[in-house]
């Protein structure tokens, strides 16, 4: 039997994803392994978040809000929405990457990215059947905005920014966004995926919801997690926020109805305890500027993070590096040549510190 042939024409030519979460291995370890390589938040989710989870789940038979109403109405007081309307949720926003590629996405359309960057616009792309435009970061790796905005054509359908980026951890300047993305023409989708943005302690940084909460009319969406600062990857819990009549085209998606109720709970009380959300900010950048510091120390290249994770090279390969890492149960990345290090509580950085230094013969 072929059944190759029973796919859609899109699905038979894709090619295969370079995404971490695509590879056919399990990521489950024990809890003697430090896990660094999937930018987790290892302080966990907020105490009243938890014990929201813990209320939730005595009554698991009842289905959930299908709407997410709680969830929402939380996150449009905190982000100053005019309502729960500009708020679509899905199962982390991944899901909602998915879900933009069904709702906007045709054959031939074109997708500008940034390279290297989050896997999961090229995987959306390619299974819709859209082009996928590459433009590269510059040489420090930083978004070229210039060069993304020569790069619309008339075919041009959407464009993706993340920022913070992945996997490079770097930051583009609020305001440089913002006049970047006020530049692009209406016919083209902004894409602004913000699942690190908690993480930044630049002076001066704010959210494109600000543009939203302007009655900004060309077509824009705002991507928010609940998987890294907010301590809940496991929960897979994202919101959306647009202009209400681009949120409604995606809630036609049957993947915009299925968030559990155990996650809708604990992300709703979460939204509201800012203040566990600002001590583990506070922790995330004292480590952050502790691990950048000890890896300059050892003559590695260093690229400047604004997220929970960094970014670096070595003079050994980052396969080797990483490999010698797994063997001391210390997990990390090794994308493109690069070595990449998620964030862990004190423990961690310095066990991963010292296996490093030994690693370099430093």
């Amino acid at each position: 039997m072929d059944y190759k042939s029973l796919l859609r024409d899109t699905i038979k030519v894709l090619p295969e994803s370079q995404r971490a979460a695509r590879q056919p291995k399990s990521s489950n370890t024990t809890p003697d392994i430090f896990r660094l390589n999937y930018n987790e938040s290892m302080y966990g989710p907020s105490p009243k978040a938890i014990a929201a989870l813990e209320e939730a789940s005595k009554r698991p038979f009842v289905y959930p809000d299908w709407f997410s109403v709680d969830l929402k109405t939380n996150f449009a007081k905190l982000h100053g929405l005019p309502s729960m309307m500009n708020v679509c949720a899905g199962t982390g926003s991944s899901a909602l990457i998915s879900i933009i590629g069904e709702i906007f996405l045709n054959q031939g359309d074109e997708f500008i990215v940034g390279d290297p960057s989050y896997e999961a616009f090229r995987d959306v792309a390619n299974v819709n059947g859209a082009s996928v435009v590459v433009v590269p970061l510059d040489s420090d790796l930083q978004y070229d905005l210039d060069a993304m905005l020569a790069a619309i054509t008339p075919k041009t359908k959407a464009l993706v920014i993340c920022n913070p980026n992945n996997p490079t951890g770097t930051f583009t300047d609020s305001a440089k966004l913002e006049a970047f993305i006020k530049k692009v023409p209406e016919h083209v989708l902004v894409v602004i995926d913000e699942a690190y943005l908690e993480f930044v302690t630049k002076p001066g940084t704010y959210s494109m919801v600000k543009l939203i909460n302007e009655g900004y009319e060309k077509p824009l969406i705002v991507l928010k997690t609940f998987s890294k600062a907010y301590g809940m990857a496991g929960l897979r819990i994202g919101l959306a926020a647009a202009k209400e009549e681009l949120i409604t085209y995606l809630a036609k998606s049957g993947a915009a109805w299925n968030i559990s109720a155990l996650g809708q709970a604990m992300a709703a009380e979460a939204l509201k305890d800012q203040e566990y959300l600002e001590k583990i900010v506070g922790l995330n950048a004292i480590e952050r500027d502790k691990v950048t510091k000890a890896l300059k120390e050892m003559g590695c290249k260093v690229y400047e993070s604004q997220t929970n994770f960094i970014l670096f090279k070595a003079d050994v390969d980052s396969l080797e590096i990483q490999a010698k890492l797994a063997e001391e149960k210390v997990l990390i990345g090794a994308p493109r040549g690069f070595c990449r290090v998620s964030l862990g509580t004190s423990e961690m950085n310095d066990k991963f510190l010292k296996v490093l230094k030994t690693i370099l013969g430093k």
